[in-house]
């Protein structure tokens, strides 16, 4: 988390809680109770967390979207109609070219979508008594048909983004190391006083416990293509016990370090002074586990083979997504946590020998078919 709610002397006396951001120390903002110095870190963090999610996209207003809000604003001061004080703010934003957030980007889409009817208003067309009409003053001020196509955009690829990251996140896996050496999971004091959780997410070449039928193995450079893909971009958050609300630090703010190694997934996280009660759990080894949460294609991430003595082993070859890191209280294997290696296992499966899964299904069928008689049958007495 880049913010730390904390009371600072650079607060006056009426209103001793800051909200500290962590990089450089500087104040955020100053409340009279915690409760409002936690209110707002809640909002920076939801500021940041919407603008990272669509940081591939454009949200600076084309040429057309400026020159349209422009003219309405002109309009707007000659003749003294159309809009709102929200639709006057927003032309100022798009005229200056300031760049809008999703949520405004929405906002757009709804205004034009509600107000085309306006187009057949009288003082609509030049040329029309009353031309121009309040509707269409404020149709510009929004940014006019050059608005309305640009929003209409950016909602269609902001709706993509939301399906993939929807799609991800029922992929998602968790993985679980209980520490076997004791670099794997450590703290080490830094120069500028704070002190750094150091551990392994991952092992190389380390079987799991059996996950359902099968195990698990992670293959050295399992990370190296997400790690130098998401390098300087990505987002990856270290949390404690897998809680969002025990953030430890994430990557974008620099204070998670993620690489790999040859023995696995290493991280680095210097938590903020707010949750140095974790250090010390992990210091008194109280806690002696770590997990990530990952996905991967199935085509080209994931592997199975089979031991001498008929084992399976799901081998990871290659992550495709790599979202959270970081120490756990109890490294188990919930059934939760291989659900999807278990789909997963049960195609290889069914690849293996398709004979089988055929009779399987017909077995199914005609027990359906036998049930369904049976409740015809009861029907009919």
């Amino acid at each position: 988390m880049p913010w730390t709610v904390e009371q600072s002397a650079e607060c006056p006396e009426s209103r001793p809680w800051a909200v500290v951001k962590d990089s450089d120390g500087s104040v955020e903002g100053c409340h009279a109770t915690e409760a409002d110095a936690n209110a707002q870190l809640v909002a920076l963090n939801i500021a940041e967390a919407e603008g990272r999610a669509y940081e591939s996209l454009d949200f600076k207003p084309p040429q057309g979207v400026r020159e349209a809000a422009a003219q309405g604003l002109e309009w707007r001061r000659e003749y003294g109609r159309g809009g709102t004080a929200i639709g006057i703010a927003r032309a100022r934003d798009l005229a200056g070219g300031r760049n809008i957030s999703p949520e405004t980007a929405r906002r757009m889409k709804a205004y034009f979508d509600r107000h085309e009817v306006d187009k057949e208003g009288q003082g609509w067309s030049p040329g029309e008594p009353g031309y121009p009409s309040s509707g269409r003053i404020a149709w510009y001020l929004w940014g006019s048909d050059a608005g309305r196509s640009w929003a209409n955009k950016l909602v269609r690829q902001m709706n993509a983004e939301d399906e993939d990251r929807s799609e991800s996140m029922d992929n998602l896996e968790r993985r679980f190391l209980e520490v076997a050496d004791a670099d794997e999971l450590t703290v080490e004091p830094r120069a500028n006083g704070q002190t750094s959780i150091v551990g392994y997410a991952a092992v190389y070449n380390r079987l799991s416990l059996d996950l359902g039928g099968f195990r698990e193995e992670i293959l050295p450079g399992a990370f190296d293509k997400i790690l130098n893909r998401q390098r300087g971009k990505a987002d990856v958050v270290a949390l404690f016990n897998h809680d969002n609300n025990i953030v430890l630090g994430r990557t974008s703010s620099g204070t998670l370090e993620l690489s790999s190694d040859a023995k696995g997934l290493r991280y680095v996280v210097t938590p903020p002074m707010s949750r140095q009660d974790v250090v010390e759990l992990i210091s008194r080894r109280d806690v002696f586990g770590s997990s990530f949460a990952f996905t991967l294609d199935r085509k080209t991430g994931e592997s199975f083979r089979q031991t001498e003595d008929g084992k399976t082993i799901r081998q990871v070859r290659e992550v495709s997504g790599l979202y959270d890191v970081g120490p756990v209280l109890t490294p188990a294997y919930p059934a939760s946590s291989s659900a999807v290696a278990m789909r997963s296992y049960k195609a290889w499966l069914a690849e293996q020998n398709p004979e089988q899964v055929i009779e399987e299904v017909a077995a199914r069928s005609q027990v359906r078919d036998a049930a369904a008689a049976w409740a015809l049958r009861l029907r009919n007495v």
